[in-house]
C-alpha cells in the first residue's frame, strides 16, 4: 500500500485522536509499528475528510440562505 500524505484539512490533533483510537482497539495490538502507522493515517484520513465534509455541507446551507 503507498504511503500517501494526509489531507490538507487534517490536523495534528486528527493523528493523536487516531493513535488514541488504535490503542482502545485491543485486536490490533498485534500490528507491527509500520502497519500500526497505516491504521493512526487511515483513521486521521477519515476525521479529516468528515471535517471536510461538514464544512461543505455547512456552506452549501449558507450560501443557499
Amino acid at each position: 500500500m503507498p504511503n500517501k500524505s494526509l489531507p490538507r484539512l487534517a490536523i495534528y490533533g486528527d493523528l493523536d485522536r487516531a493513535r488514541d483510537i488504535l490503542r482502545a482497539w485491543q485486536p490490533l495490538d498485534h500490528l507491527s509499528p509500520d502497519d500500526a502507522e497505516l491504521v493512526v493515517k487511515a483513521i486521521a484520513e477519515g476525521i479529516a475528510r468528515g471535517r471536510r465534509h461538514g464544512l461543505e455541507m455547512g456552506q452549501c446551507c449558507h450560501l443557499a440562505a
